[in-house]
């Protein structure tokens, strides 16, 4: 058995996580950043979108945090959007949409989510927006969180 030694006294943030990969796999660390481009998406006043990201091909995804910026209008500062993800079966992970202030994700401590969901290499990660702002336009950035899953050969 090669389990990773951990100091038992000491608390759970001072010790890290054990490796969660199957016996086959190994984990690394990763990210899926839309838009793919540097800045923000504009979604015009009251816009909803669906956005889908092909995942890369040979390599599954386990997707572990949810990370989002904002570029509010100067009129509404607070408005946010609302925003839902689907998981590798299709169905929508949350029973509603989600307010964004309610997953204030950032980089240094990004958003949970639990369970954790994997997408296989050819699923798509889909997610639903929608600018509450009713008369203006906003930006956004979101970041998927997570570990791409490499099999191991051998």
């Amino acid at each position: 058995m090669n389990q990773a030694i951990f100091n038992q006294w000491a608390p759970p943030h001072l010790n890290g996580f054990n490796d969660a990969s199957p016996p086959s796999c190994e984990d690394v660390d990763a990210g899926y950043v839309w838009p793919r481009t540097n800045g923000f998406f504009t979604l015009t006043g009251g816009q909803q979108l669906e956005v889908p990201i092909v995942l890369e091909q040979g390599d599954d995804f386990v997707f572990k945090a949810l990370i989002w910026a904002l570029q509010p209008s100067e009129e509404f500062p607070n408005p946010g959007f609302l925003y839902r993800i689907q998981d590798d079966a299709g169905k929508y992970i949350s029973d509603g949409f989600v307010y964004c202030y309610a997953t204030p994700g950032t980089l240094a401590n990004p958003w949970p989510i639990f369970p954790h969901i994997t997408y296989a290499a050819h699923q798509i990660l889909q997610f639903e927006i929608i600018n509450l702002d009713p008369t203006n336009s906003q930006g956004f950035q979101i970041m998927f969180r997570g570990s791409k899953r490499f099999r191991r050969i051998g």
